[in-house]
């Protein structure tokens, strides 16, 4: 018999129109507590979502008996529970090798919480995290066509108008640092076909315009996860970006700190621990899994 809610008792008083129903929870003809029965739930629930959790990118695949031993379930109780999970489409099965795989319900679910994701509002508690320890500029950007564009902007008091960069604003993709994490993070035909439409000028003296040493710069920056620049788009002022990524592993747009040179560069390794630390933060809300060791502080800048 299936675990039901029955009515057990009713009453009524019309002359104080007042109602009273109880209902009693019966699981295998036994009665049984409401209370009793939702913690049995909640313990199913939880055996499933534990059994679902242990699919990885490493383990995209497994056996019942590893699914035990990374569960800590019973082999017996596994095999009820992958039965369900097929039935519903959560599993599918490769009756080939026995192994199982997350299914199409699973997907579905993946894409309906990719579609509910608002990357500006999981980016923007990052970037008043990061004004508060710099008390720099910081800018979150996004590729609009051949340039990229600001979406948000949180200033210093008192910052000079050079480093003033609006929400709205633009500036070309190729020039400072905004625009190359952006760039450096696309796919390889999408970099060759932009720049086959874009003329590079140099904007300021350091801006690079030599297509050849602009690609070797990308895959530098690819390489090492983030980018750091000065003078490129605007005099006398540096740059530091790291890229944001979603749940396809492509660049949903980049976050970036700013500021004017004074005497010397920033402590770029210390920035770059803080930038990373956000670009990482918000590319795993957005459901970004890293297929290699994630992006740190290290080597030529």
């Amino acid at each position: 018999m299936d675990p039901k809610f029955l009515l057990t008792t009713f009453r009524h008083s019309g002359k104080n129109q007042e109602m009273e129903i109880h209902f009693s929870f019966y699981e295998n003809g036994k009665k049984s507590s409401i209370s009793n029965a939702i913690i049995k739930m909640s313990k199913i629930i939880s055996k499933a979502l534990n059994i679902l959790s242990a699919f990885s990118v490493d383990h995209p695949s497994l056996r019942p008996d590893e699914l035990a031993k990374i569960t800590n379930i019973p082999l017996s109780t596994i095999y009820r529970f992958l039965d369900g999970l097929l039935k519903a489409g959560y599993l599918i099965k490769d009756s080939s090798t026995q192994r199982y795989r997350l299914g199409p319900t699973i997907l579905r679910l993946a894409r309906v919480a990719e579609a509910g994701l608002d990357f500006r509002t999981l980016a923007i508690p990052w970037m008043e995290e990061l004004f508060k320890k710099t008390g720099e500029a910081i800018y979150l950007v996004v590729r609009n066509g051949e340039s990229w564009l600001c979406l948000e902007s949180r200033m210093p008091a008192g910052v000079g108008i050079r480093l003033l960069l609006r929400p709205g604003e633009t500036a070309p993709i190729y020039a400072g640092c905004p625009g190359k994490v952006l760039l450096a993070f696309l796919r390889e035909a999408e970099i060759n076909d932009l720049l086959k439409k874009i003329q590079l000028v140099k904007i300021t003296p350091r801006t690079v315009a030599d297509r050849q040493k602009l690609l070797k710069q990308l895959a530098d920056i690819r390489a090492r996860g983030y980018h750091y620049c000065q003078g490129e788009y605007v005099p006398g002022a540096w740059g530091l970006g790291a890229p944001i990524l979603n749940a396809h592993g492509t660049v949903e747009g980049a976050i970036v700190i700013s500021g004017v040179l004074q005497g010397g560069k920033p402590p770029i390794n210390e920035l770059a621990k803080k930038i990373l630390e956000a670009s990482q933060n918000i590319s795993a809300k957005l459901g970004y899994i890293p297929l290699t060791q994630p992006a740190s502080v290290g080597g030529k800048n």
